[in-house]
């Protein structure tokens, strides 16, 4: 059973991750192709903004944690059950 809860916790993982680093390249393709979205950020909120910026370039581990933890909250019943 240990083998089955490794397989659905990496797979969540994997797809959070996935998410997240695509979110993220999207955020870079705006600021390559000159709509400075992220890069205002600072400009505009000071401190705030640098922490947003921050949350952004973290977004690919954001995604990691919560599709570990989605993978929890749906599966769990069925990866706690001793069968």
């Amino acid at each position: 059973m240990t083998t089955l809860k490794a397989v659905y916790y990496g797979f969540g993982a994997f797809i959070g991750l996935v998410c997240g680093t695509l979110i993220n390249l999207i955020f870079y393709l705006l600021e390559t192709s000159g709509t400075y979205t992220a890069g205002q950020l600072v400009k505009d909120f000071g401190f705030f903004g640098r922490y947003l910026l921050e949350l952004i370039n973290l977004l690919p581990y954001i995604g990691l944690g919560l599709g570990i933890l989605l993978v929890k909250l749906l599966f769990g019943d069925e990866l706690d059950k001793k069968t």
